[in-house]
């Protein structure tokens, strides 16, 4: 038996609507996986990609924005974290 026969064929849903199917993302995080079925279906196969983004963020949400941010910050202009949280500006001279 292959490793193909064993793994889970996912379906038609997950296709994104511009090649017929239902998915309107182009990824899955583990915030959409953490919501309700109910919840998920409405944002993730009825609402567009414009209309989520429209949709009032959340705390967590925020905060995880500005955490990856600094990350990023962080390791592409090699600034230290004392230098992120002081507002250090680039381009870096």
């Amino acid at each position: 038996m292959s490793i193909k026969n064993t793994m889970k064929t996912i379906g038609k849903e997950w296709t994104k609507k511009e090649e017929g199917g239902m998915f309107t993302a182009d990824h899955l995080s583990p915030s959409q996986l953490n919501k309700n079925i109910d919840q998920w279906f409405n944002d993730y196969c009825v609402l567009t990609a414009a209309q989520r983004k429209a949709l009032m963020s959340n705390l967590k949400m925020d905060f995880g924005g500005y955490v990856g941010q600094a990350l990023q910050d962080i390791i592409v202009y090699d600034l230290t974290i004392d230098e992120v949280m002081k507002g250090k500006k680039w381009p870096i001279e």
